[in-house]
């Protein structure tokens, strides 16, 4: 139970921060915070240790979760690991909310931005390339396929090496006073199997270690999904707080099984794979003549050849199999060919089979030669150490990737293909071609099911977790997100009340159309003549659509004085087309804002800014890539409905992402215009309209 100190602390914090920032307290957010501290305050009693909270735009869900969650685990001794899924709500988080509470609650407590080994200057790097100016390093020509294979202008290196010599930059990529792509951050940055960790010359000034050094000292850690899954399939506590350590809150909880499975997923290129086994013979010579006898190469190395002759023959053979099959299937417009229930072919099945026993002989005869090499360099002299160093990231990255190949060829070659992933759910197998003419072939394969894995992963041991988010369950149902994020049945779930007014505040129309969005080319004409007409009394109007084949449609339709009001998704980097559109609703001008998905969430457009959303079309999500293809047709081939399990409940999800948009304060007003009229002619479309908030409908017959 929540013992009476932190009762007072808790309610105390939320008074003080009330009264000094002058808002009005919410019932929602007190039900939020009264939830969350009484879940986690039960959790060492045996209560569960998982809460899902449903919370809409208004509620101030991170001061709830940041006030009832960061006192108890502080009693508890506990680090609070606050992630989301978008960088613009990490840094409202960082540098808005956790600063307005720490001044203005009453509570005094630590934070910080945990950012990937990526987003760091990697200091050995750095001075190798400095050293070596020209030539292509040497780890990422093994490991790296993406990086380009010229080095970009060492003056720009030596200008990082100089202002992070003099204290004048702190070694994070987004902190350099210019932008910097890909091909030149690359270079100078590393990642976990590179990093030689406290082994490195350069530990003691490493940018990255001393940020994770701060990480472990506060009480606060902001991140993001992709960094929590990241550090959990590494076993937890590698770059965040240990999970059993830790308690988690996860807003924008609803992305977390997507980044999931990506980070569950595998995949190799076969041109790629070829041309990183070929240089490892020749990379291991080059080691021996440079640093001399380690773990036995000089013996290795003749086993070690014949086993990459071996390989690459293997995966020319693999390449023309994968060749015929082109020939013989359906492959889709973006070059993939699925393999349905991810059953793939014997003779494939047999060439993975032996692809995986021979990367796992070379992962053999590879590893001792890395181990060695990690213990003389723990007893090198300083002269020495540069090279080994070197030669110890070389070595990471080969295992690294002949870990994942063994990993992708032994799912290809598993012998049952059914239920292979121990759950009753098949796996996802796909082929890739890439290029037109083909310059590339991609193996992959994925879970359809990350319950289990995130069970496992985070759930069983973490001691706490709190998921949020506007749009978790579906018409108060959350058996879709406990179905994919394997959140316990018998955990908390709570859909809070709204703080807006819905009938008062906002109208949802639903105008005559003539045309049904499933008449393509029809009803694209019809809502070009429309749209115009539909939103004149508004000034900040946000049009959503479905295809950005259709949106361009609809902009040719348009006539001049209309389209020169209309800020499109893709001519704009999002933050200036957004500068823009606030600029002329600032200078009393009506601005239309045309986006896709992406402008359907995380856009804050309080006030005049947005008062008119039109969605075009009901959001259905299409299960054509290659994992949302397999389930659909798994549930198919279990005598279930996926459009009805799948299509609609992720339909209702985006609709009420898409209609949060409109009101974003407790005073706003405006109107949400549906063109897709399925919503009343449907029966599935009943479903979805009452699944939405409240708002007054007026729907034309």
């Amino acid at each position: 139970m929540l013992d009476e100190e932190q009762k007072a602390i808790i309610q105390t914090a939320y008074s003080e921060l009330r009264e000094a920032k002058g808002f009005r307290g919410r019932l929602c957010q007190r039900q939020m915070i009264a939830t969350i501290a009484k879940t986690l305050g039960g959790i060492e009693d045996g209560g569960p240790n998982t809460c899902t909270i449903e919370a809409g735009t208004g509620t101030g869900k991170t001061v709830a979760y940041i006030l009832a969650a960061l006192p108890i685990a502080r009693a508890l001794n506990k680090k609070l690991v606050v992630s989301t899924a978008t960088i613009a709500l990490q840094e409202q988080i960082v540098f808005t909310d956790l600063p307005d509470i720490l001044k203005h609650a009453n509570l005094d407590f630590t934070f910080v931005l945990a950012k990937g080994r990526r987003r760091y200057l990697c200091l050995s790097k750095l001075d190798k390339l400095l050293r070596e100016t020209g030539s292509r390093n040497l780890s990422l020509a093994l490991y790296d396929d993406e990086v380009a294979a010229d080095v970009p202008d060492p003056e720009l290196y030596q200008r990082m090496l100089d202002r992070a010599g003099m204290g004048e930059w702190n070694g994070e990529r987004e902190s350099w006073p210019q932008e910097l792509d890909d091909a030149a951050w690359n270079p100078v940055s590393t990642d976990h199997v590179q990093c030689t960790g406290r082994k490195c010359s350069n530990y003691d000034n490493c940018f990255f270690y001393r940020a994770r050094e701060r990480v472990f000292k506060v009480d606060c850690v902001v991140t993001n999904h992709d960094m929590v899954l990241s550090d959990a399939v590494m076993g937890g506590g590698t770059v965040l707080p240990p999970p059993d350590e830790s308690i988690y809150v996860f807003d924008e909880a609803h992305h977390l099984p997507a980044k999931a499975v990506n980070h569950l997923s595998h995949f190799v290129n076969l041109r790629g794979s070829q041309s990183w086994l070929e240089e490892i013979p020749g990379s291991l010579t080059q080691m021996l003549a440079q640093i001399g006898p380690v773990g036995n190469i000089e013996h290795r190395l003749p086993s070690i050849d014949d086993r990459v002759h071996s390989l690459t023959a293997q995966l020319s053979g693999v390449g023309e199999l994968l060749d015929r099959l082109r020939m013989t299937e359906v492959v889709a417009p973006d070059g993939t060919l699925r393999f349905p229930l991810g059953r793939v072919d014997d003779e494939l099945r047999m060439h993975a089979g032996r692809l995986a026993e021979g990367l796992s002989l070379l992962l053999r005869d590879v590893s001792p030669v890395a181990d060695d090499l990690n213990l003389q360099l723990e007893d090198a002299e300083p002269n020495a150490r540069d090279d080994l160093e070197g030669w110890l990231a070389v070595l990471g990255g080969i295992r690294s990737q002949l870990e994942n190949s063994q990993v992708l060829w032994s799912d290809f070659a598993v012998a049952d293909q059914t239920e292979d992933d121990g759950a009753g759910y098949p796996r996802a197998r796909w082929i890739t071609y890439r290029g037109d003419p083909v310059s590339d072939t991609r193996v992959s394969c994925s879970p359809i099911s990350v319950k289990d894995a995130l069970k496992e992963l985070l759930w069983d041991t973490c001691h706490g977790a709190i998921l949020t988010s506007a749009t978790i369950a579906v018409g108060g149902d959350f058996s879709l997100f406990r179905e994919r994020s394997g959140v316990a049945a018998d955990s908390v779930f709570e859909t809070l009340t709204s703080p807006f007014r819905y009938p008062e505040q906002a109208v949802m129309r639903i105008p005559k159309m003539d045309v049904d969005p499933r008449n393509g080319q029809a009803f694209t004409d019809r809502v070009g003549e429309m749209l115009p007409g539909l939103v004149q009394d508004s000034r900040g109007v946000l049009v959503l659509f479905t295809a950005w084949r259709q949106m361009h449609q609809v902009e040719e339709l348009l006539p001049e004085a209309f389209l020169e009001k209309v800020l499109a998704q893709g001519a704009l980097p999002k933050s200036e087309l957004i500068l823009r559109h606030k600029s002329a609703v600032d200078a009393g001008q009506q601005s239309v804002i045309f986006g896709q998905a992406s402008f359907a969430e995380g856009i804050d457009l309080p006030g005049e800014y947005c008062d008119h959303v039109v969605i075009v079309k009901i959001p259905f999500s299409v299960p054509d890539d290659p994992v949302g293809a397999t389930l659909a047709e798994w549930i198919e081939a279990q005598g279930r409905n996926a459009f009805r399990e799948i299509s609609v409940p992720e339909a209702v999800l985006r609709l009420v992402q898409a209609s949060g948009r409109l009101l974003r304060t407790e005073t706003d007003t405006g109107v949400i215009t549906m063109l897709d009229r399925r919503l009343v002619t449907e029966r599935y479309g009943h479903m979805i309209l009452n699944s939405l908030p409240p708002f007054r409908r007026e729907i034309e017959r």
